[in-house]
């Protein structure tokens, strides 16, 4: 693993941020390239991670490693443009279906709908950063539980036993809202 930490890209108390981008762009495209697949959204996001990076270089301890700091951009990053897509798709799918929103759907089911996803929002927010992973990377990214445990680097077990408990958590969030679990 890489042992750099940002005080070894300082150079008078200036962050040189062409030479960490020069060592981690293909790392950090990396990334990208394997969480999305829109060229466009990962560019924008590769260039977002080092631009995080600048903007927080003053409040950050310079012996943090640079390699885990940037990944934990990259992830929040791709975290924040998956619930920005989507938001985007849910609007354009009423406005496509506006029309027929009236003769196929009951309205009372479509802001049921939307306020289970808040509620199913909420609760992924409040989980711990392993937890998080694990639940995207299995519902929204459809990662196998054996690719998951290997890329988080800890048991299939664990995985699983970390999903049952997730799902649980969600399903205790919507009762407490009033809401079926599998409806």
């Amino acid at each position: 693993m890489d042992s750099k930490t940002i005080a070894d890209f300082e150079n008078n108390n200036i962050l040189n941020i062409e030479e960490i981008i020069k060592n981690y762009n293909l790392y950090i495209y990396t990334i990208l390239k394997n969480s999305m697949s829109n060229s466009e959204d990962i560019e924008e996001i590769l260039s977002d991670v080092f631009m995080v990076l600048w903007k927080n270089y003053e409040k950050i301890d310079k012996n943090i490693k640079v390699k885990p700091y940037l990944v934990g951009i990259t992830k929040n990053l791709i975290r924040k443009k998956y619930r920005i897509l989507n938001v985007k798709h849910t609007i354009e799918s009423i406005e496509d279906y506006e029309d027929e929103i009236s003769d196929y759907i009951d309205v009372q089911v479509l802001v049921e709908k939307n306020e289970k996803s808040k509620v199913i929002s909420d609760a992924i927010d409040s989980m711990k950063d392993e937890e998080k992973q694990i639940f995207i990377m299995f519902y929204y990214k459809a990662k196998k539980i054996k690719e998951i445990s290997r890329e988080l680097n800890i048991s299939e077990t664990k995985t699983k036993i970390t999903l049952h408990r997730l799902r649980k958590f969600i399903k205790k969030k919507l009762k407490e809202r009033g809401y079926d679990y599998g409806k």
